[in-house]
């Protein structure tokens, strides 16, 4: 017992000797940590913000009826009457909103997030249902064309009562007046939320899908759901029910968004237990002498190997504890920014036992395994032996580590190919890549000793070659302990791998959507809504766009919720089947490859060659056209079919049927494709174009090459989100190269004196171990650079039936990466060259 003791204020005593040694390390473990804390509580307070604004926009609501087939088909004005003389019933609203873009006066649109707003009807405080808004200044709307707006959004974009505005709807275009300010009972933020009479709302926007509905006095809100089920051909549900569904899905969603944000957090993590493992190595056998006495003086193997576990575990407990608080800091960052840009979060910090618990719980437990190999080796010290040497590097343990792991690296290229090269589903083959990817990684980790031995010195001699023998002796450095440059390197490939493996599937993604473009838009110009796809083109596009000088043809290709004999273009479910409406020959705008029979729909409909085989359709036979709304009922000719095409899915439908069944303002515009007239400029004939839709506001006009260049554009936000997390792995990577020089640096510190006794002048020292640093770096680039092209290709390969063309490598960003390395080497560099270039030399060799 008095042993044990002994040996734990043995580990105590070590973790405050070499504080600086830890240091780096305890660091580490923060970062990933901190990230893993974080996700943990920013998804918290996120869940927190839903549920308070779920429990807002239901409290009070007895009861929510939409029809009963739950299709989202509307609820006429006598339904509405119906249940409003309910003697159950006490008031009834709408609970639609419609998603518009506000403008103001000169047709310039608020940039709102999400570039949207919303437009919802008004009710008096004695007739609402739920929570009713505030005014705080100004009169509520009452005639046409009136509108309140939320308080926070009049703030933000300086909007005040009088103030005419355009509202843009993709049926219709209006101007309104603001009749007042209010503060809405759920907080929208700073979005825009405009409220106007609810007869005002159904003139112009249609009868509504969903009510909301308040029970009469002594009545209870469960008896009136059951009450109106009975009686009327409605779907009815609790508010109470409804708020803990909405809740749940969101609650799912955030999930996602929460395990999406860990994985990022591991990743960093898993970079970071090499550089404990490699620090601990060091640190173990600059104490062999220490763990020798130790020996020598009675501690069994077992009492050492548990003394530099101790350590880990009061390392990665250390770290784990900093890194939940800078979660906790990371977290009031990311909510002051949110909150600057108008996106409020409640719930405080989101703290929990889960962000507090596992965090700790995993930087602890990847903190002692990532010990326990080093830990073991302390272990095994013999006491004579350990007296005479510092580290020993066993060429035959070498020799065996390479050989497995070449077959690892053998057998996960082998997987690879496999997976790239087999005809099997999608699934299954990336499964296989997978297997190979990870078989590569491994390997790479395990032979990486021996391929450093003959690249590194390589990669020294020709960035040390301008600084003569300095040069010469760091390239000679690099050889003398592979496994801790190979340990060192690897934590940046792994952080290099991810990152050059997503470039190359954007760079392939944003080169398919080109190629897409290319091939198969023919039009000159696309006429289209917000390139976010936050809201669809208003319907008006085509006509004002035909009107334009210097245009032959128009074509308008949208969205209908109508099928044709059962079937749509998207079928998910009964709830959602939406089939490719269009208003003439869509080959005009998009190049189609006729099967049999031509484009010209007319009253017909023209399908793939495959969906039409699939469900036994003939050209020049009628097929049922129908809707949610049953008592309308259309035909239509299958006039052609056309070989599969990126970008018509399975089937396009004449406009003028599908209007027979659907109420037009169930119709969505995707794209308005226009040709010009033979001859005319194309220049003169985009400003035409911009020129008639101007005061629609949200319309754009592109060429193809442009509109592709949008979805790159997208492209490149979404990659610059995947960077920024992966950044934290490289950030580990660099402090991993930090903490391995600096050590090196205490570990040779003898050898450095006697090289300044004999003239080295510091400044030599210093680019002697920065020439050091860069060739780790740039060794652990070029291995993570050749590792990711080569995952990269085999995941796009296997997507190729998904719509990915041939890899593409991103040549900027591998020469970027390449150079960045380098330079992430130099400031690796900066502390520990600088330390080194201190010591003083008779210091230095007398220890």
């Amino acid at each position: 017992m008095a042993r044990g003791n002994a040996m734990r204020r043995v580990s105590l005593r070590n973790i405050v000797a070499h504080k600086l040694r830890l240091g780096l390390t305890i660091l580490a473990v923060v970062l990933g940590t901190a990230f893993i804390a974080g996700s943990f509580m920013f998804t918290n307070s996120l869940k927190s913000t839903f549920d308070s604004a779920v429990d807002n926009q239901f409290r009070g609501v007895d009861a929510v009826v939409s029809q009963k087939d739950d299709n989202g088909a509307k609820l006429d004005d006598k339904l509405r009457q119906k249940l409003a003389d309910d003697k159950d019933v006490k008031n009834i609203n709408i609970a639609d909103s419609e998603t518009v873009v506000a403008a103001d006066e000169n047709s310039e649109a608020f940039q709102t997030q999400g570039g949207t707003a919303s437009v919802v009807p008004f009710y008096p405080e004695d007739q609402v249902v739920g929570g009713a808004d505030k005014l705080k200044e100004g009169e509520e709307p009452s005639g046409k064309d009136e509108v309140l707006i939320n308080s926070s959004a009049a703030d933000k974009y300086d909007i005040s009562v009088g103030q005419k505005l355009t509202v843009v709807h993709p049926d219709e275009q209006d101007e309104v007046t603001v009749s007042g300010i209010s503060e809405p009972a759920v907080d929208q933020g700073e979005s825009i939320v405009l409220s106007m009479a609810e007869k005002d709302y159904l003139e112009r926007y249609g009868e509504p899908s969903q009510l909301k509905v308040s029970a009469a006095d002594g009545v209870d809100a469960n008896a009136l759901v059951d009450h109106l089920n009975e009686k009327y051909e409605v779907k009815a549900e609790s508010g109470e029910r409804l708020a803990e569904e909405t809740s749940e899905m969101m609650s799912s969603a955030l999930k996602f968004i929460n395990y999406f944000l860990i994985a990022f957090g591991l990743i960093a993590l898993l970079v970071g237990t090499f550089i404990i493992a490699n620090t601990f190595s060091m640190i173990v056998a600059q104490r062999t002498k220490e763990f020798a006495l130790l020996r020598a003086l009675g501690a069994s193997r077992r009492q050492i190997t548990n003394s530099v576990v101790v350590e880990s575990a009061i390392v990665g407990v250390l770290g784990s504890i900093v890194g939940v608080i800078a979660g906790m800091g990371l977290v009031a960052i990311i909510k002051a920014v949110m909150s600057a840009q108008g996106m409020s979060l409640d719930g405080g910090l989101g703290l929990s036992v889960s962000a507090i618990v596992v965090p700790i719980i995993l930087g602890t437990i990847v903190t002692v395994v990532s010990a326990w190999a080093p830990a073991r080796r302390a272990g095994r010290v013999q006491p004579v032996e350990a007296m005479r040497t510092t580290e020993s590097a066993s060429g035959t343990s070498l020799k065996v580590r390479t050989i497995f792991g070449a077959t690892i690296l053998l057998v996960g290229i082998v997987a690879a190919l496999a997976g790239v090269l087999s005809d099997g589903e999608t699934s299954v083959r990336a499964i296989l890549v997978g297997v190979g990817a990870f078989g590569v990684i491994v390997g790479f980790f395990l032979a990486g000793p021996a391929l450093s031995l003959p690249l590194v010195p390589t990669v020294g001699k020709a960035i040390g070659a301008p600084f003569g023998a300095i040069g010469s002796l760091a390239a000679t450095n690099s050889r003398r302990n592979p496994r801790r440059t190979a340990a060192t390197a690897f934590a940046l490939t792994l952080g290099v791998a991810l990152v050059t493996a997503i470039g190359m599937l954007g760079a392939t993604m944003k080169s398919s959507v080109a190629d897409t473009v290319e091939q198969n838009i023919t039009s000159d110009y696309l006429l289209s809504g917000p390139s976010s796809g936050e809201f669809p083109t208003p319907k008006d596009t085509g006509k004002r766009a035909a009107e334009a000088e210097g245009v032959d043809k128009v074509i308008t290709v949208g969205m209908a919720p109508v099928t044709v004999d059962g079937q749509a273009s998207m079928d998910y479910g009964p709830e959602f089947q939406q089939t490719t409406t269009a208003d003439g020959d869509p080959s005009s705008m998009i190049a189609l490859d006729m099967v049999e029979g031509d484009a010209n729909l007319e009253k017909g409909f023209i399908a793939t060659e495959d969906f039409a085989k699939e469900h036994g359709w003939k050209v020049g036979e009628t097929y049922k056209v129908t809707s949610a709304e049953k008592d309308k009922k259309a035909e239509a000719k299958l006039v052609g079919t056309f070989k599969p095409t990126d970008v018509v899915q399975n089937m396009v439908l004449s406009q003028d049927v599908a209007e027979k069944v659907a109420p037009k303002k169930s119709f969505t515009v995707q794209m308005v494709g226009v040709l010009g007239q033979e001859g005319y400029d194309k220049e003169e004939l985009r400003h035409n174009l911009e020129d008639s839709v101007k005061d629609l506001v949200v319309v754009q006009v592109n060429s193809g090459e442009e509109y592709a260049g949008q979805a790159a554009g997208f492209i490149d936000q979404m990659l610059s989100i995947l960077y920024g997390l992966l950044a934290l792995a490289v950030i580990i990577a660099v402090l991993g190269i930090v903490n391995t020089l600096t050590l090196g640096v205490i570990e040779r510190r003898q050898e450095i004196g006697m090289l300044r006794a004999v003239g080295t002048q510091r400044r030599q020292i210093r680019t002697m171990i920065t020439l050091e640093s860069v060739q780790i770096a740039l060794f652990g680039a070029v291995m993570g650079i050749l590792i990711g092209l080569g995952l990269g290709w085999s995941f796009i390969e296997i997507l190729g039936d998904e719509g990915l063309d041939s890899a593409q490598i991103p040549w900027a960003m591998v020469l970027i990466m390449l150079v960045g390395s380098a330079i992430v080497g130099i400031i690796a560099a900066v502390w520990p060259s600088n330390r080194a270039a201190k010591t003083p030399p008779l210091e230095a060799i007398a220890d």
